[in-house]
């Protein structure tokens, strides 16, 4: 719905697009949406000055509001200027629709439209005007209480998307991105799978996204806003970065139903990668690890052999001239990519099994039985990567209080094991490199045991430390 107004501080005759769903998807009263925003955006760190790209969630509150702060929280509150950029629920279109009005109004107020961004979009053939896409839509308006409290007196720049090429779309955006510009995608993931099939569905979807694989699978109603956003980000060189990743059922299980789940992710583009801390794969109370190159290239051949023997479906002969240290029991995962992208994973965390014997079943495992992909073809053979992770024996990890675990993680060296109650989950150190904050690490490591973001704080944990090797990359 639009109203004209009778003179105010955006003149006479405004045009005025009104709340669709406010007293729905978020609170009507203004002091109530106030504080409930500004405790989701408190439930994030600030990670960049410039504010660059935020992937948000767009559903009620209650559900997807825990998710979506972590991501407004993260660019600090210096921009002038929002793209909103999400898909269209309500009407078929070509190209971009941005509306011919003047200003959006939530129960925080109105935020004015940027009127030169907008006279410049227009210019674009790719874009047009359809109120339709506008009047119904709650994607865009569901972000822009966030932008009321997080920054000051921002203008906005509000696109739909219909039927579109991305990196047409994004040609069009380009021009308006600056130091004081954030861009918004407005985007939930899975829609109404059961809890555990949405959790891998959204993985691979966010694995397309934080490898930047244009080709990847993106299963999400904003998608074309998603594939537009990886565009712009290229030619920014700005890199993705995973805050957070839940359910509907994770965060609103009270009023969710587990068979029938919604997927948020909350992900930031940053203006620059931000690499862990490289330190030395020597652990702490003695705890080291130490193979010779030798044995490293004995173990990458044998995994080889296991992975071209399981996939032409040969049987593998038990090797000859086992060197003595991969005869003794120790942790082992084995890592596949294909052409620089994973391609399966799967390993024992405690050595429950000699070394060798762990990388030939994990080699036999990671190309068949990891359940986020397909089992590995012989025609892909040629094209894929082995690396082999070995760990030391876990060890509990003691602390006093959340602060004091923080101070003892070592980015990039640490693999943590996370347990409460019968929830277990692990990661590599090498998850460091996409998850390099130490509040992300943890929360991301609850949410894929099954617990919830903050569990973190107050479970049990053990450390282990790994050395890694691998094939060329083919």
């Amino acid at each position: 719905m639009y109203t004209k107004s009778n003179g105010d501080q955006y003149g006479n005759g405004t045009v005025v697009r009104c709340p669709a769903v406010a007293g729905r998807f978020y609170a009507l009263n203004a002091d109530e949406l106030r504080m409930t925003v500004e405790k989701y955006i408190a439930g994030g760190k600030q990670l960049s000055d410039s504010p660059p790209i935020i992937i948000s969630p767009h559903a009620g509150y209650p559900f997807s509001g825990p998710v979506a702060g972590v991501g407004f929280a993260a660019v600090g509150r210096t921009a002038r200027r929002a793209i909103l950029l999400g898909p269209s629920h309500h009407l078929r279109f070509r190209g971009l629709s941005v509306p011919e009005v003047e200003a959006y109004e939530t129960p925080l107020g109105k935020v004015p439209l940027d009127k030169d961004a907008v006279r410049m979009l227009h210019e674009n053939p790719v874009v047009s005007a359809y109120e339709q896409a506008h009047t119904l839509e709650h994607c865009l308006e569901v972000q822009i209480p966030f932008l009321q409290v997080q920054f000051d007196n921002p203008s906005i720049v509000p696109i739909i998307t219909g039927e579109v090429e991305p990196a047409k779309a994004a040609e069009a955006i380009l021009p308006l991105m600056n130091d004081s510009t954030v861009l918004i995608v407005s985007s939930d993931f899975s829609h109404y799978l059961p809890h555990a099939r949405a959790k891998k569905v959204d993985d691979l979807s966010i694995q397309s996204i934080v490898t930047e694989n244009p080709a990847g699978v993106i299963e999400a109603c904003g998608e074309t806003p998603i594939r537009i956003a990886m565009h712009v980000a290229k030619k920014m060189g700005l890199k993705p970065s995973l805050l957070d990743a839940r359910t509907s059922h994770e965060t609103a299980p009270d009023y969710s139903d587990a068979d029938h789940v919604v997927g948020y992710a909350s992900i930031v583009y940053l203006p620059q990668a931000q690499e862990p801390e490289r330190v030395s794969t020597e652990g702490v109370n003695g705890d080291s690890l130490d193979l010779p190159a030798q044995e490293k290239q004995w173990l990458l051949e044998l995994a080889r052999q296991s992975l071209e023997h399981s996939v032409k479906g040969v049987p593998l002969s038990e090797p000859a001239d086992i060197p003595a240290k991969a005869q003794e029991k120790c942790g082992c995962f084995v890592t596949l990519t294909k052409q620089g992208k994973l391609r399966g994973c799967i390993g024992y965390i405690e050595g429950i099994k000699p070394l060798y014997r762990a990388v030939i079943e994990n080699a036999k495992s990671a190309s068949s039985n990891d359940p986020r992909f397909s089992a590995v073809t012989p025609d892909e053979l040629d094209d894929i990567a082995l690396e082999v992770s070995v760990l030391t024996e876990p060890k509990p990890l003691s602390y006093s209080g959340p602060e004091d675990l923080l101070s003892k993680l070592v980015p990039g060296r640490d693999g943590i094991i996370i347990r409460k109650g019968l929830c277990q989950s692990t990661f590599l150190p090498q998850v460091w490199d996409q998850l390099p904050q130490k509040i992300q690490f943890l929360e991301r490591l609850a949410l894929k045991a099954g617990l919830s973001r903050l569990d973190w704080q107050d479970a049990d944990y053990r450390r282990y430390f790994a050395i890694h090797f691998g094939e060329e990359r083919r």
